[in-house]
């Protein structure tokens, strides 16, 4: 029963280690980029969402509203300064993991 313990872990760890995020570059002054009033972030235009929008979603504990708001104030400091950000994203449910700082 052990040895069936520890496989089952070993197996769900090497499932979970092999789960990775979609990069995709997002130049908010070609791209669209939207928050509601509900602090959902949405980003419009990306090729790999297929016309879909690439989503951050407070309502399920990650990512956090303060998360959501570091990931605006980058999108909107590249569009300042006339740059991009890379956003990785889960490319199942195309929900936003994180937003890289300008470049």
């Amino acid at each position: 029963m052990k040895k069936l313990m520890q496989l089952c872990i070993f197996a769900t760890m090497f499932i979970a280690s092999n789960v990775y995020a979609a990069e995709a570059t997002f130049n908010p002054n070609a791209q669209y980029y939207d928050m509601n009033s509900e602090g959902t972030l949405s980003l419009w235009g990306v090729p790999e969402a297929g016309g879909g929008a690439l989503k951050g979603n407070p309502d399920n504990g990650w990512p956090t509203k303060s998360a959501i708001a570091s990931w605006l104030s980058m999108i909107m400091r590249a569009q300042e300064l006339n740059m991009v950000v890379v956003i990785g994203y889960d490319p199942a449910t195309f929900d936003i993991w994180y937003v890289a700082k300008p470049r």
